[in-house]
């Protein structure tokens, strides 16, 4: 399983990548939904979301223990905004270390650790109990990355750099 996780990891990675440009590549309401329409960082969360989410399906397939797998997922689908948000906005106005290399190793970071984490909660099924509790904010979440696509508020994390 640790290999599924792995392979997983991999294409949601690539997915994520793949989505940047999406919207770019054929603008339309549809694509906008899954890609960022501009480069706030509130638009680009949904590379961590919809890869995640459908590579949790992939690693659905096949394990007898659905519960224990989705709770790590949906475990990682609400820490992975977290981590990134919190690690950006510590680089940008702690250090003021803003540039393409590092907000892409930022990505590629903290879609890894979703996977560990995911990974890590699914093997100790600690959560499994309460995945379809972790099931109520995953959906809000994902509710409002396609809500704010559209009625995005003007305010700090929804705007795009202004440099």
């Amino acid at each position: 399983m640790k290999k599924k996780f792995l392979l997983a990891a991999a294409i949601a990675i690539a997915a994520g990548a793949a989505l940047h440009f999406l919207y770019a590549a054929a603008p339309n309401p549809l694509t906008a939904l899954v890609s960022p329409v501009n480069e706030s960082v509130w638009e680009h969360l949904k590379l961590l979301f919809w890869p995640m989410l459908l590579t949790g399906f992939f690693l659905a397939r096949g394990t007898n223990d659905r519960y224990a797998l989705w709770s790590g997922v949906f475990a990682a689908e609400l820490l992975m905004p977290l981590f990134l948000l919190g690690a950006y906005y510590l680089l940008k106005c702690g250090f003021d270390a803003v540039s393409l290399p590092l907000d892409v190793a930022l990505y590629v970071v903290t879609m890894a650790l979703g996977y560990l984490i995911a990974f890590r909660v699914f093997r100790s099924g600690k959560l499994e109990k309460v995945a379809a509790w972790l099931l109520v904010p995953v959906i809000l979440y994902g509710a409002s990355l396609l809500l704010f696509t559209f009625a995005a508020p003007q305010v700090g994390v929804f705007l795009p750099p202004t440099e």
